[in-house]
């Protein structure tokens, strides 16, 4: 190297060449990384997605039918008062589309699953 301009020449041409390189091999790893996960995701899907997870998940017994009673009787079980002026309403009811009528919503026995 004869002067300074030359040495700045190829200094910036090898950073060039190593940043191609890093950004090559960052992309063959995360091809890689994605072809792992796809076959893990074909063969065992629940893992896959705690492999993603960074929280560990602790192990609870399911709830009791009272409990789940009790939750949707809380959701669905208490009658709500509803705003029968909104203007939503009053537009369906003139455009007619829904022929539907809508009563209060019954609540089903629950039956066990378990």
């Amino acid at each position: 190297m004869t002067n300074a301009g030359e040495f700045a020449h190829l200094t910036e041409t090898m950073k060039q060449k190593v940043q191609a390189k890093t950004l090559r091999i960052r992309r063959y790893e995360t091809g890689e990384t994605q072809c792992i996960q796809n076959k893990m995701f074909k063969e065992d899907p629940p893992k896959i997605y705690r492999n993603l997870d960074t929280k560990s998940i602790e192990a609870r017994k399911h709830p009791s039918v009272a409990e789940v009673e009790s939750y949707w009787k809380s959701l669905w079980g208490e009658k709500a008062q509803d705003n029968e002026s909104t203007d939503w309403i009053r537009r369906e009811e003139r455009r007619k589309i829904s022929n539907m009528n809508w009563g209060p919503v019954q609540i089903l026995e629950i039956t066990s699953f378990f």
